[in-house]
C-alpha cells in the first residue's frame, strides 16, 4: 500500500490546500537553506537538455546531452532558525510514522510544525510545494 503525507500549502489560487506527498522511494530530504527542504527520490533517470557543437566548416548541430536526474519537491516555508534542520526533522518524523501506520491509513497529516524564527509561538507556514527534478550531483 502507497503511504502519502498530506501537507498543507497557504496562499491563493486554485493550487494551495492540502498536498500529497509519496513515502515510497524517499532517498534523502535535505534542509536546504532556512527556508527551503528538499525530499530526494530514489532511482535515477536522464534528462536531456539541448547544446549544440560546431564542426568547423559544417553549420552548427544541435545534440542532445545526458544528465543524471533525481525526481524531488521543493518545499517553501516561513524561515526558521539559523542553520537549524528542525523542518528536516519535522519531515523524517513524519515520514517514519506515515510508515508505522497500518495499511488501512495510507495517508499520515502530521501536526505540530516547528516554529518560525519570527517568534517561538508561531508556527512555520508552507508557502510552495513544487514537484522537479535535481542533478543527481546535487543530491549528496
Amino acid at each position: 500500500m502507497e503511504k502519502f503525507i498530506k501537507l498543507f500549502k497557504s496562499g491563493t489560487g486554485q493550487n494551495k490546500g492540502n498536498i500529497l506527498i509519496p513515502v515510497a522511494g524517499i532517498m534523502e530530504i535535505k534542509q536546504e537553506s532556512d527556508t527551503v527542504v528538499n525530499i530526494f527520490y530514489a532511482g535515477n533517470s536522464t534528462a536531456q537538455a539541448a547544446g549544440s557543437i560546431n564542426y568547423g566548416a559544417d553549420a552548427a548541430q544541435t545534440v542532445p546531452a545526458v544528465t543524471n536526474v533525481v525526481q524531488a519537491y521543493k518545499i517553501t516555508h516561513d524561515a526558521v532558525v539559523a542553520n537549524s534542520s528542525s523542518m528536516k526533522d519535522w519531515l523524517n518524523d513524519a515520514v517514519e510514522k506515515s510508515l508505522q501506520l497500518s495499511w488501512q491509513q495510507p495517508v499520515y497529516a502530521p501536526g505540530g510544525l516547528p516554529v518560525s524564527a519570527a517568534s517561538a509561538y508561531v508556527a512555520v507556514t508552507i508557502t510552495a510545494i513544487e514537484l522537479g527534478v535535481k542533478a543527481a550531483g546535487d543530491v549528496a
